[in-house]
């Protein structure tokens, strides 16, 4: 019995301690967002032959991967925004009384490619389908710099913890102090906004405007109380 009360006391004790620990600080969360416009549009151009012989379909695939790369090169795309090192071979079976039978193979490659001048995106496009190309997806626009787009957010949430905070003081009639604990609240984790835009009405300039990126940060600010 008497260790059971000792133990109230102490977890009693803890409680007024922590309470009075932070009755003289105010804590408030700050949210900054910064929409910045895309600069780069990255997608991804898939070239694929089936037969059955491996090395006549590396010759395919290869003589039309150069292709590509020539349309690219015109277009004024650098070599270090191309990347055309992704390549797959695998057993190609189709479906014949029950059983899977295989054909062949297939042999396949992967062009990321990074533009920067967006109204090269139509002709671009334009030339890929005369090469019938297997496929062109994975559009997205991005924000380069990401990172300097978040720390500009982040200072945008700064700034709205310290107005937070400065409108609660004049109602509470207290006065501020200075900034005794912050904490990063925002996980940064940079995401790409996918373009939505079917590739069967690309046809006008117009349907290549990407709009804008929201970039969100959230700080915790702690400041301590001036009696």
């Amino acid at each position: 019995m008497r260790i059971l009360l000792v133990g109230i006391l102490l977890l009693n004790s803890f409680v007024l301690s922590a309470h009075e620990s932070r009755s003289d600080i105010i804590t408030v969360r700050g949210q900054g967002s910064i929409f910045q416009a895309p600069d780069i549009l990255k997608f991804t151009i898939a070239v694929e032959e089936k037969g059955d012989n491996s090395s006549v379909l590396n010759g395919l695939v290869n003589a039309k991967t150069d292709k590509i790369l020539s349309v690219l090169s015109k277009h004024k795309v650098a070599q270090q925004d191309i990347q055309a090192m992704s390549l797959s071979l695998y057993p190609w079976y189709e479906r014949e009384r029950q059983s899977n039978i295989q054909k062949g193979f297939v042999f396949s490659r992967n062009i990321n490619v990074t533009l920067r001048k967006f109204e090269n995106y139509p002709a671009i496009l334009e030339e890929l389908f005369t090469l019938k190309v297997n496929r062109i997806d994975g559009f997205r626009y991005e924000v380069e710099d990401q990172q300097q787009a978040y720390l500009n957010a982040l200072e945008a949430a700064i700034s709205d913890g310290h107005e937070r905070a400065k409108h609660l003081a004049k109602n509470l009639k207290i006065k501020l102090g200075n900034v005794i604990n912050v904490e990063e609240t925002s996980s940064y984790q940079p995401t790409p906004q996918p373009s939505a835009r079917s590739l069967s009405v690309f046809n006008e300039a117009a349907q290549y405007l990407p709009g804008l990126n929201e970039i969100n940060a959230s700080v915790t600010l702690s400041f301590k109380i001036k009696e």
